[in-house]
């Protein structure tokens, strides 16, 4: 990466001060300065030789990328102290700096910023407010904001308090921390800001009793944090920065006239661009029909952890259908869940229930009465199926009996059968893999007073 000093422009154009960028996370971006990928970082590199570091944090949002990454190949907290306390540095920073990376031994990346820092909530909106002009390019690009700043401060342990001041200056004693809001929520918390620190010579809980104020031994340079954008990438941000911050050249962008200058060579590659582009949009239908039909066979799962009319209830009246019955929707939702007719036109009547504990017997009780108000009603007679997910907050492996003792003896006497939601979606699969007996099925629903068995549907179906 070939580097050159950019010529910034300071006190209203009266001095001119050559400053070293560096950027770290994204690359490339101007020859003019030095930028490399987080996983590609030089061996000898060392961000106090700098004046600017601006650190692209995004990439570190791919979980496996941040919990592989070789952190032996990171910058110290150190080089980062000496690049914040030299004189005019600017420490740009997008994204949060609440992020760990590397998985055995891990780095937090506030650990590279001085030991007092705003606490961050994290949370999101899209009313933003308050911008700064200095950075109204920058927001010009971000429509939602995921974390804002509080009042409060994160208080370091006596022993990295007491290292950071050493490093900084030998006779430092305190820090304080100045904030300058950049942008706010429409709550007026700031979502971008700007920080500068001061080290200080006596703790400021002696000033009281001392006539004489602290002595400020060092003050930062710029520490800005700003928000990810949400209408161009990380990367493009960077480049945005670099240019509006740092007026750096890039590369004009052709203007439309220019496409009627086209040297022969370019004519069959653009072809094969547009038989590219035509593919690419037919294979995105196939991926939208796709995506379509997954979600319509994953709802099943639903049978696993769902509860209630809306979201249970549906599901299990499907996976009967699926399994060959016809299912009538609940004619008095509240009163019944649905009945059902199997292939050999036996007739059932549906109690589906999603529960954080076992089954009670009030359930078994209900569905009974429902079964004696169809036959003296209606006289429509059926069998009661008692269908229940049972536990559903836990996984699937810790959870209990679902039926306790009281209701297996009252299914019994009733005649109803209690079957789980899991064995339901294990009869699913295995039909889906051409091993399920529908007949056998639905000869053991119907002939099952108490506890439905079938070999094979009491052991969760998976992938393998």
């Amino acid at each position: 990466m070939s580097e050159a000093k950019v010529n910034c422009d300071l006190n209203n154009g009266e001095e001119r001060l050559e400053k070293r960028i560096l950027v770290l996370g994204s690359a490339p971006h101007t020859r003019q300065i030095s930028a490399y990928t987080w996983d590609r970082l030089p061996e000898f590199l060392n961000v106090a030789d700098y004046d600017v570091v601006i650190l692209n944090l995004k990439p570190f949002f791919d979980q496996n990328f941040a919990d592989n990454i070789n952190i032996e190949t990171f910058p110290s907290w150190q080089q980062f102290a000496r690049l914040v306390f030299s004189q005019a540095s600017e420490l740009i920073i997008i994204g949060e700096p609440t992020i760990y990376t590397g998985k055995n031994s891990y780095i937090d990346i506030s650990m590279w910023l001085p030991p007092l820092l705003p606490q961050l909530v994290f949370d999101l909106g899209k009313e933003i407010r308050n911008i700064n002009p200095e950075f109204s390019y920058y927001f010009k690009y971000v429509r939602r904001w995921f974390s804002h700043r509080t009042s409060n401060y994160n208080i370091p342990n006596e022993y990295i308090r007491t290292h950071y001041l050493n490093l900084v200056h030998p006779q430092a004693e305190n820090l304080e921390i100045q904030c300058h809001s950049l942008a706010q929520t429409r709550f007026q918390e700031d979502i971008a800001f700007r920080m500068k620190f001061q080290v200080l010579s006596v703790d400021r809980g002696n000033f009281i009793d001392s006539q004489k104020p602290p002595a400020v031994l060092r003050i930062s340079g710029d520490v800005i944090c700003l928000p990810i954008p949400t209408e161009i990438s990380a990367q493009e941000a960077v480049d945005l920065i670099l240019q509006e911050r740092y007026k750096l050249q890039f590369e004009s962008t052709p203007p439309a006239w220019v496409e009627a200058y086209k040297l022969p060579h370019e004519l069959p590659i653009e072809a094969e661009i547009d038989r590219c582009k035509d593919a690419i949009k037919q294979l995105e239908k196939e991926l939208t029909a796709a995506t379509i039909r997954l979600g319509e066979e994953s709802r099943f799962r639903k049978l696993l952890y769902e509860q209630g009319e809306a979201a249970l209830e549906p599901v299990v009246r499907d996976v009967l259908r699926e399994l060959g019955a016809q299912v009538d929707e609940p004619k008095q939702p509240g009163k019944e869940d649905g009945r059902l007719i199997d292939p050999k036109q036996r007739r059932g009547m549906l109690e589906i229930k999603g529960l954080t504990h076992q089954l009670k017997l009030r359930e078994v009780r209900q569905l009974d009465q429902w079964v004696r108000d169809a036959l003296i009603d209606e006289d429509w007679e059926s069998k009661g199926i008692l269908i229940v997910n049972a536990f559903r907050n836990e996984p699937l492996g810790n959870r209990g009996e679902p039926f306790p003792p009281n209701c297996i003896q009252a299914a019994k006497k009733s005649n109803q059968c209690l079957v789980t939601t899991m064995q339901l979606y294990n009869a699913l699969c295995a039909l889906q893999r051409g091993e399920l007996n529908l007949e056998i099925f639905w000869d053991t629903i119907f002939s099952t007073s108490g506890v439905f068995s079938l070999p094979g549907l009491d052991v969760l179906c998976t992938n393998s």
